[in-house]
């Protein structure tokens, strides 16, 4: 999904559009719980903020040709993950109260940091490893993330202050082009209950529309890819935002389907379940 250049420029617009938000909003919203466990909206707005100093500074070393951790960091993929996000929930609150007032002026200045950094990236770079806690990725998946998250946490906020809120579509592509390669298998694998491997396809529909299967089970890493023509055990059908929220673990596939907004077939007892 398009160049380093074009990734950057999306990622200062959509934080630029994102900043013109909360400034609209009401004191008492800021305190509202959003859809992220143990944060508020204000919360969600320190973690968006904060994260642009962890991002950059192991962006620019990987686009220099350094991918190894940062001093006082384990390796790549190293840890336990489920214990370094439980400990950055707490840490990004502790983050939070030290902003005081200035949460919003922070978070409208990490995209001036953000940009003013990597202005030297070039399309060249784009496959430069780099550390991340979790795994070693390229410099465009982590520009990738950096929409992902943008785009994810705005729902997470934006879905309890309104009623209609919706995953930003300019952003939706390079969140697909990510999970591949980043989410699925790593913070998301659906088959840890399947004592054998299937291949569940999703149609998806609406802004990036895509045709994809999530092979899981038997003991392995699930693994995203391309549907092709190998059979697909059962087949999922729902529009892009709502297969998203479900990898984000944004609500569950018995809510999905139980409010029609996923549809299956095929090996239906094998695809219910699917995420258990």
């Amino acid at each position: 999904m398009g160049s380093v250049l074009e990734k950057v420029r999306l990622v200062k617009d959509e934080t630029e559009r994102i900043g013109r938000y909360l400034k609209t909003l009401p004191p008492a919203a800021w305190s509202t719980p959003s859809a992220c466990d143990a944060w508020e909206v204000q919360d969600v707005v320190a973690h968006l903020a904060g994260a642009v100093e962890r991002y950059v500074p192991n962006i620019i070393r990987g686009a220099g040709g350094d991918s190894s951790a940062p001093d006082g960091m384990p390796p790549a993929g190293v840890g336990d993950m489920e214990a370094r996000l439980r400990a950055n929930a707490r840490l990004t609150i502790d983050y939070r109260v030290s902003l005081g007032g200035d949460l919003l002026s922070t978070f409208n200045q990490s995209q001036v940091n953000f940009d003013e950094s990597l202005s030297g990236l070039t399309d060249a770079d784009n496959d430069k490893p780099c550390y991340h806690p979790a795994g070693t990725i390229s410099v465009g998946t982590y520009l990738d993330l950096r929409l992902t998250e943008l785009i994810v946490h705005e729902w997470d906020f934006r879905s309890r202050l309104e009623a209609d809120a919706a995953l930003s579509a300019a952003s939706l592509p390079a969140i697909m082009e990510m999970l591949p390669v980043f989410v699925v298998g790593r913070l998301f694998d659906p088959g840890t209950r399947l004592d054998s491997s299937g291949r569940f396809r999703f149609e998806l529909t609406g802004a990036a529309p895509g045709s994809y299967d999530i092979v899981a089970g038997g003991g392995q890493k699930a693994l995203m890819e391309s549907a092709s023509d190998k059979r697909p055990d059962a087949v999922f059908g729902c529009d892009t935002q709502t297969f998203l929220l479900l990898v984000y673990g944004r609500g569950s596939m018995d809510e999905a389907l139980a409010n029609k907004r996923v549809f299956v077939s095929g090996n239906t007892e094998l695809a219910a379940r699917f995420g258990r």
